[in-house]
C-alpha cells in the first residue's frame, strides 16, 4: 500500500513490492501476516498529523524470514509482533 501525497484516503493505492536490499545489522526480514492501523495512520494519510509520522501501519504480526547475526534467539518461521520502521503495509517488511 502506497501513497504519493497526503490529503485523501483516495491517494492510497496498491503497488507491487520491489526487491528488498540485503539484510544489514541489526535487521530482521518479516513476512507480514497482519497490520495494525490506528487513528494516527488515518491522520497521516489525510495530512492532518503534526510532523512526519512515517509510513502508515508500522505495527504488525509476522513470521521471521531472515535476520542478521545479532538475533541468535530467532529462527526462520518464528511468529513475532513488532513495529517495522519502514512500515509494514507490505508482504515483506
Amino acid at each position: 500500500l502506497h501513497f504519493d501525497a497526503r490529503g485523501a484516503i483516495s491517494n492510497l493505492r496498491v503497488v507491487a513490492q520491489g526487491e528488498l536490499p540485503a539484510i544489514e545489522l541489526p535487521q530482521v526480514e518479516l513476512h507480514v501476516r497482519a497490520v495494525g492501523l490506528n487513528f494516527r495512520d488515518v491522520l497521516n494519510v489525510l495530512g492532518a498529523y503534526p510532523g512526519d509520522p512515517g509510513p502508515p501501519g508500522s505495527d504488525c504480526a509476522a513470521h521471521v524470514v531472515a535476520f542478521s547475526s545479532n538475533f541468535a534467539h530467532l529462527k526462520p518461521g518464528d511468529a513475532v509482533l513488532g513495529e517495522a520502521a519502514s512500515g509494514s503495509v507490505a508482504s515483506i517488511a
